[in-house]
């Protein structure tokens, strides 16, 4: 799909990983709205939403005037903690929360917007609807000690990637993800540097935390790639990550 004139809504644009790639797709022409409880720093277009909310949700997509085309699921949060521990059971409400954010937020926002788009006049060549992309994570596929709540809700949407692009083909609407490795984004910016040391130890080549731009452009590639379906990317310089680090190991 052409992302040139398509309205794109990006949840979690207003930093990180989600504000490349709204700011990639308004360089390519695309009308990008930010869905996200804070307002992004650029002046991008915006739309205030807990994505949590499925009837909040409801409402902000009603307010966008033409038809969307393209959807990013980017909004996210970390969790950390064991399942249990010796003094007691683990923090089960923050396993919850993470939950609710990258997974449920994800399906609240998906369901009203691919709605949305099976309404779309076809479009380009192969008369594409719409592309949905889930930004999943590496967690997806090697979840880490401590990290319960963060893998389970990104090892679903990796899941999921498949199942909404099986539910909506029959629209001409695509789905597809990218699980990025260890990035230098504001949820990573609180790590101490010999742990960021470790982590990017982890990967093959090259041996650094991803840009979020490369995240940006490899999101415009796949949208721009109409054989590309029910595919999750990995984007992570070959790491595998071991069972733990210094940062995943509670102490």
């Amino acid at each position: 799909m052409d992302p040139k004139g398509k309205v794109a809504i990006v949840t979690g644009g207003a930093s990180g990983l989600g504000a490349a790639m709204v700011a990639h797709l308004r360089s390519v022409g695309a009308r990008a709205i930010v869905l996200d409880v804070h307002a992004p720093a650029d002046g991008a277009e915006f739309l205030s939403c807990d994505i949590t909310d499925a009837q909040a949700v409801a409402e902000a997509v009603g307010r966008i005037d033409g038809p969307i085309h393209i959807l990013g699921n980017c909004a996210g949060v970390g969790g950390l903690g064991p399942i249990a521990k010796p003094t007691g059971p683990g923090d089960v409400a923050d396993f919850r929360r993470v939950l609710d954010v990258n997974l449920m937020g994800a399906v609240n926002v998906t369901s009203a917007i691919a709605h949305c788009m099976i309404g779309n006049t076809p479009d380009g060549p192969d008369d594409e609807r719409g592309i949905i992309l889930n930004a999943c994570s590496i967690a997806s596929f090697e979840g880490q000690e401590g990290m319960g709540g963060y893998t389970a809700s990104k090892a679903a949407l990796a899941a999921l990637t498949l199942v909404w692009a099986r539910d909506l083909s029959r629209h001409a609407i695509r789905c597809v993800g990218i699980a990025p490795g260890f990035f230098d984004t504001p949820m990573t910016s609180f790590l101490p540097p010999d742990l960021v040391e470790e982590l990017v130890d982890g990967a093959e080549f090259p041996k650094r935390a991803g840009r979020a731009d490369e995240f940006a452009e490899t999101a415009l590639f796949l949208i721009r790639s109409p054989y590309i379906n029910a595919e999750v990317l990995r984007l992570d310089g070959g790491a595998r990550p071991p069972a733990r680090t210094r940062w995943t190991a509670p102490a």
